[in-house]
């Protein structure tokens, strides 16, 4: 029984390990894809093999699958519009119309759930389910309404307005309800989610307050870009992408300071593991960067030397990562080893979440202890050494 237990565990760990595949070959058209979704979904894969029962493993990884389809584009909308699309392109569209929506639900649900992956109980309890449902059911609502914001390649601005080809909502009702809408309104409530998680660091203390220190952080400067750029869009006729850019970089911080609290106030007693993940996160999103820019760069030195843009600019780039793979990899597995060291070697009352001079005062006695329990030892081989044996005696 045990046996058939372990093999299916191992089976569906398994299978989640495996989609990363087909994620990194969806979201590899898009820099701004792998950027998100190797982060989210490295570190969901980790924590679900370890935590399967904790909500939040599950989480980073579906929202890195969301950002994967909210950033696909379909070749023309032109046919969905008509209703001549195929289905692949129905579906893919409409996948992208609520994922959007799925991952503003998705963080709230986190500042609710972390660490412990349970809901508060009493009033806040009450509320805090309330909350959930309704952001549950703006991701349906988008998912269903009869129009939804597709991704088009021939769309202005790269999206368009197009008739849901699985909308079950009709109605002159539901034609004025926008979807932009009840993103602002989950928008929004990711914003009262962050206040609330500043109000429960500002009272907690411990270890707890360290482990929520890092997510905050993460999530209230992804909330801050969001709603930079959704403020911009709708003062500015014709803003700039670098908005976007920010909220492309900021977007990473969440499953990374996930790994931070893990690794370091051992949430989850995880060592090696996540410590290799953070690793390789930091990696890929800066050899992301490097490619991404120094392509951008060589493709503008072309262009100024010839008149015209070059694939040599792909071949010089790509030589470039390949030459600053490994000397990167090292310096920043050096560097989160070292900020990030297992602590084997301290004692218990010290990792518990001990602060200040009340780990000294740990620290202390257990030196003391250990100090003790030497040379009590020590005393004792030398009694028996000095102690001559029963024969010896006889003999004398």
């Amino acid at each position: 029984m045990n046996r058939g237990r372990r093999i299916v565990g191992l089976a569906w760990r398994g299978a989640i390990a495996v989609s990363f595949i087909p994620g990194i070959m969806l979201a590899a058209p898009s820099n701004g894809g792998v950027l998100f979704f190797v982060p989210y979904a490295v570190m969901g894969i980790v924590l679900i093999t370890r935590r399967p029962r904790n909500p939040i493993g599950w989480l980073l990884l579906v929202a890195g699958w969301a950002y994967v389809f909210a950033d696909r584009m379909i070749p023309s909308a032109g046919p969905l519009i008509a209703g001549t699309a195929s289905w692949q392109d129905e579906l893919l569209a409409w996948l992208g119309g609520w994922s959007g929506q799925a991952i503003f639900a998705i963080f709230f649900a986190v500042t609710i759930l972390f660490p412990e992956g349970r809901l508060p109980s009493g009033r806040r309890g009450v509320a805090a389910r309330v909350a959930l449902v309704a952001s549950a059911a703006m991701v349906v609502m988008v998912a269903v309404m009869p129009r939804i914001s597709v991704n088009a390649a021939d769309a202005p601005n790269g999206a368009i307005f197009a008739p849901n080809p699985y909308g079950l909502l009709h109605g002159e009702f539901w034609d004025q309800v926008s979807s932009d809408l009840l993103l602002v309104t989950a928008l929004a409530l990711l914003v009262v989610g962050v206040v609330l998680m500043g109000i429960r660091f500002f009272r907690s203390q411990g270890l707890e307050r360290q482990q929520l220190r890092w997510l905050m952080t993460s999530l209230a400067v992804i909330t801050l870009t969001l709603v930079s750029a959704f403020v911009l869009y709708s003062l500015v006729p014709d803003p700039s992408d670098l908005v976007w850019y920010a909220v492309a970089l900021a977007m990473p911080l969440l499953p990374i300071s996930v790994g931070v609290a893990v690794l370091r106030y051992r949430l989850y007693e995880l060592d090696l593991i996540i410590s290799r993940s953070i690793s390789y996160l930091l990696l890929t999103a800066l050899l992301a960067g490097t490619y991404a820019a120094a392509v951008s760069l060589v493709q503008k030195v072309f262009v100024q030397i010839t008149g015209d843009r070059s694939d040599a600019a792909i071949v010089i780039s790509t030589l470039l990562l390949a030459s600053v793979f490994t000397p990167i990899r090292k310096w920043l597995e050096t560097a989160v080893d070292r900020r990030f060291k297992p602590m084997h070697d301290i004692p218990v009352a010290a990792v518990a979440g001990v602060q200040g001079g009340a780990a000294t005062v740990a620290m202390a006695e257990w030196e003391t202890r250990m100090e003790l329990i030497a040379r009590r030892v020590f005393d004792e081989r030398l009694g028996a050494a000095a102690m001559p044996d029963a024969e010896s005696v006889r003999d004398s």
